[in-house]
Parts: structure tokens; sequence; C-alpha cells
């Protein structure tokens, strides 16, 4: 009697374990995995859900989709019936288990599933042993979402819907998501550029000049300065500058850059800023700066004082015209 239970039990686990791996074979031949672009979309947005499809057989294996052809009532409205909520079903719900609320119009209208495919065009999608399909939604023709609320997403996958055997089967998504909706960005009016943020102070200009030079770059710092202006602060220029024509001015001028960019003997090691002024036209400014410089000697602080000026109010850029240097006392 013993002995007749136990055959008993074999058979039933033997049943058991044969109609499980059947139903696997005929069931879950495919993975499916689900991906979004990101986590949090604005209410403007669409949400496109991409749709990995992948054969885990060692055979080929084939599944239908329903395209939905764009359809127009008596008035020539569109029906929207482009949702594509046949073969592949998200399921979106809420972190309290509600289900978002569904906008298919044909789900809508409580038609059951072969009303709703026999207007639909059927295309058999064959995939071999290992091969994936990717497949794309938007879930905002499929659903709406509210403003400020966290959702979980997941994925029932019917490949032999139409099928009269084997339509119910289904195979739910191995990964879920989860996304949120937010309110859109609000973007301030435009509002004019005041002009006059634009334009470099003379001290900005002073602060180019200065940086240009302890960088080694001094032929950078010239487009700061009015070449014709600012050779009168060094007279071993000056006074030829004074003698000579046209021709002979462009000649020291080229002279005068040239004795600066390759001086060996005097170096800027470090400066700051004091002071910022402007007289009442406008049109000229002067800058303080305390500075510090090597030589082969020693190191001295200087003060300088440059003089910067433009021709109008409404110049973007003021150019150093002229430059006074003392030394100051107590500096090593």
């Amino acid at each position: 009697m013993r002995k007749n239970h136990y055959i008993l039990i074999i058979l039933i686990l033997s049943v058991i374990s044969f109609l499980n791996i059947s139903y696997s074979k005929e069931v879950y031949p495919f993975r499916i995995n689900l991906y979004l672009e990101k986590q949090k979309y604005h209410n403007s947005e669409d949400i496109i859900l991409n749709i990995q499809i992948e054969n885990i057989t060692d055979d080929e294996i084939l599944f239908y989709v329903y395209d939905s052809p764009k359809r127009t009532d008596i008035f020539n409205r569109e029906k929207g019936d482009n949702a594509d909520y046949t073969t592949f079903k998200p399921v979106v719900y809420d972190m309290n288990g509600k289900n978002a609320e569904l906008i298919v119009p044909y789900i809508i209208s409580e038609k059951n599933s072969k009303e709703t495919i026999s207007w639909m065009k059927k295309r058999t999608v064959k995939l071999a042993p290992g091969e994936t399909l990717m497949h794309s939604q938007n879930l905002r023709r499929i659903y709406n979402f509210e403003i400020d609320k966290n959702y979980r997403l997941k994925l029932h996958f019917f490949p032999f819907i139409g099928d009269a055997d084997d339509e119910n089967k289904i195979v739910i998504s191995s990964n879920e998501l989860s996304f949120k909706i937010v309110n859109d960005k609000l973007y301030a009016p435009r509002t004019e550029k005041n002009p006059d943020d634009m334009k470099l102070k003379p001290s900005e200009i002073v602060y180019l000049l200065l940086g240009a030079e302890k960088d080694k770059q001094i032929e950078r710092a010239f487009k700061y300065i009015n070449i014709e202006k600012f050779i009168y602060s060094y007279p071993d220029f000056s006074r030829k500058y004074d003698l000579a024509d046209d021709y002979d001015k462009k000649v020291i001028e080229k002279e005068f850059i040239r004795s600066f960019i390759n001086k060996k003997n005097d170096y800027l090691l470090d400066y700051k800023i004091l002071n910022e002024e402007i007289d009442s036209t406008g049109l000229i400014s002067y800058v303080t700066v305390d500075a510090s410089r090597s030589s082969m000697i020693k190191t001295q602080r200087l003060k300088y004082v440059y003089r910067l000026e433009k021709d109008s109010k409404n110049d973007y850029l003021w150019l150093v015209s002229g430059l006074e240097a003392t030394i100051i006392r107590g500096g090593k």
C-alpha cells in the first residue's frame, strides 16, 4: 500500500513537471525588457517606452503585431486609433497601486479584443534564435498622467493575440521601471540687456593688460593700448617720435613694441588694482595699481597710475593712453 502511494506521488510530480516545461516552452519563449530615456518628464513631453523582445529559444519563433490605421469619422476627424495597445500593453500605476487613466479610444468604448483588431492590419514578426527586436510606444497616447506623481511601469506582452487558441497567453516584462511627471519649465520673459553692462570698465582693461604681461604674452597686451599716445610716457621714444614724419613714426612704434616684448631684465611678479576714477566727461579715466617687479638687482614695489581714454561714451573699449610710475618707499 505504501509502495503504491509513493508511485502515485512520483507520477503526480512527473505530470506537474511536464506541464511546467510545456507551459514554459509555449508561453515564455520571449524575454521582454523595458527602457525609458529618463526618470523625470515634463507635462508636455512625450514619454517614449522602448521595448526589447528577445527570442530565448533555439528555434525560430513568431508573434503578431497589429497596426492601427488612422481612421476618421463622418466629419473627417481622426478617431485617434493609433495608440498601439494590442500586442504590447503597458501597465502603469502609482505608488499606491492605482492604475493610471487609460485614454485609448477603443478601450474607452469597451470593445472586446476581437472587435478591436478586426479593423487593424496584422503583421507577423519572426525572430531567429537569440535575435532581438526593439518596439517603441508613446505612453502619452495610452495614458493620462497626473502632475507631481510617481509612477511604476511594467508590460504585458500578448505574442499570439488574435489566435483563438493562444490569444490569452501572456509574457510579463522582466523588469519594472519608475518615472515621475512634473510641471513644465517656466521661462521668464527675455529682458533686453543693458548696453552699459556689456562695456569693459577701465580697471578691467588694466587687469587684462597686466595679466598678459605677467603671462609673458605682452604682445597680446598691445590691443588695449593707444600706441600713438602711450609712447609719450617713455622719453627715450617720445623725443624721436615728435620729430619724425608719418613713415618714421610707424618705424618708431614698431621699435617701441619690440623693446617691450624682448625686455629680459624686468619681470612683473604681482599686482593689485587699488582704485578707478572716471572724470566728468566720461571719456578719461585713471586706474591706480600696486605692483611688484623683479630685476637682476632687487625687487621693487611700484605705484602705477594708468590713464585710459575713449572717443565716445558709447565706445565699448577703453584704451590705455599714458602711464606714471612711482617707486614705493619701503619696498625690498
